[in-house]
Order: structure tokens, then C-alpha cells, then sequence
């Protein structure tokens, strides 16, 4: 696999270097754990129509598997940065519906759940980047309102935390009462489904700057 800083990765590509990841784990006799987040969740667990330019992720043991990483950049020409946890400050904590993707030797991959993934997009509330995959999300969980949506994120973060921006987003997107029965539901995107369910915890890091 070739790219650049640049290029971005099909789902193919990241099963690859993420398989790549495990093995050079298993090679030192570790198993690391890898929770999803951002694009490379979206790509990975909710099969979106789209690619990522990196894969954030929560992961551990930290050191070690940044350690591995640097191991898959070099073999399969990827950036240093190919898996990064910048994001990790959005995870609002243990996600107890996190979706297994992946399971290689050396590795196990999870992904963050629909609400947590809906819930962390809407705090960094970008709406050029996020506004598809916001809209499949809520749509996944059959959220139909700007209520519905907003009492999600306030499940998951305090007040103090959401900006102006992501109230204006919500009321942008979602109507304010759901349409009646029979009535041509807004066009947010369309659902997708996750791959499979297995019931893991997400971890809280520190602050990050992106998703």
C-alpha cells in the first residue's frame, strides 16, 4: 500500500494497517486494544460511503502500540501519524455499546457506539466535515428532533462543555417536532447499520484538538 500525508484511506487500507498493527504486536507477545472514533469508526463499523485521512482511537498499551505503528508507516508507506489519539478528548468515557470490528492476533478493535460517535461529533460541531455523518447517525439511533439530539449530548457531557455552535447545528439539521404519521420524513442522510455489536468500555483521555 502506498500513500502520502495527503492521501486518504479506503476501508481495505485500514483493515490492512490496523491487521499490519496486530501482527507486529503479536511479534513482541502484546495484545493492544483500539477504540474507534471519528472517520475511521464511521468507515470501519457503520460502512459510510467514505474514506479517512488518518484513524483516531483511544488505544492501549500506548507506547507500545505507537511503537508498532511506526513499525506499519514504515512498511506500508503510511504517514507517522497514520493512527494518532488527538481525539481521545472527546470520548466522554467507558462506552458500553462500543461495536467489535476487528479481531487479529496481537489486536482488538472496537468502535465507538452510535450515540457516543453522535454525541462526540456534535460537541466539536464542524459542520462543513461532520454534517453527513451526523445526519446518518441520528438517523441510525431514529433520532428525528432537535430535542431528541440534544438530550443525547447532554447525556454524555455537561453544559459548560457545548458551544454556540453546536445548538445552532442541531437546529439547523432537526426540525423541532416530528412529523406526523405518514408524512415524508426529512431527508438527514439515511441509516446505516453497524457491522456487529459487542459490548465493550471506551477509555477518557485527556484533552484533544480533533475528531
Amino acid at each position: 500500500m502506498t500513500t502520502s500525508d495527503e492521501a486518504l484511506l479506503t476501508r481495505a487500507q485500514a483493515v490492512e494497517a490496523l491487521s499490519h498493527l496486530g501482527a507486529q504486536l503479536a511479534r513482541s507477545g502484546l495484545i493492544g486494544d483500539v477504540y474507534l472514533v471519528g472517520g475511521a469508526a464511521m468507515v470501519l463499523a457503520y460502512e459510510a460511503d467514505r474514506m479517512t485521512r488518518d484513524i483516531d482511537a483511544v488505544f492501549a498499551p500506548t507506547e507500545e502500540v505507537y511503537r508498532a505503528a511506526r513499525v506499519v508507516a514504515a512498511d506500508l508507506r503510511l504517514p507517522v501519524g497514520w493512527l494518532n489519539d488527538a481525539a481521545k478528548g472527546y470520548v466522554p468515557g467507558a462506552d458500553p455499546s462500543a461495536i467489535k470490528v476487528l479481531e487479529v492476533p496481537g489486536l482488538r478493535v472496537t468502535a465507538a457506539s452510535p450515540e457516543f460517535l453522535l454525541g462526540m461529533k456534535l460537541l466539536a460541531a464542524r459542520p462543513e466535515q461532520d454534517r453527513e455523518d451526523i445526519a446518518h447517525l441520528a438517523s441510525l439511533l431514529d433520532l428525528q428532533t432537535r430535542d431528541e439530539v440534544f438530550a443525547v449530548v447532554e447525556r454524555l457531557y455537561p453544559p459548560t462543555l457545548l458551544l454556540p455552535r453546536t445548538r445552532f447545528l442541531v437546529e439547523e439539521m432537526f426540525p423541532s417536532a416530528r412529523e406526523p404519521p405518514g408524512a415524508e420524513k426529512p431527508n438527514l442522510g439515511g441509516a446505516m447499520k453497524p457491522r456487529r455489536s459487542s459490548p465493550r468500555r471506551g477509555r477518557r483521555g485527556s484533552a484533544g484538538n480533533r475528531l
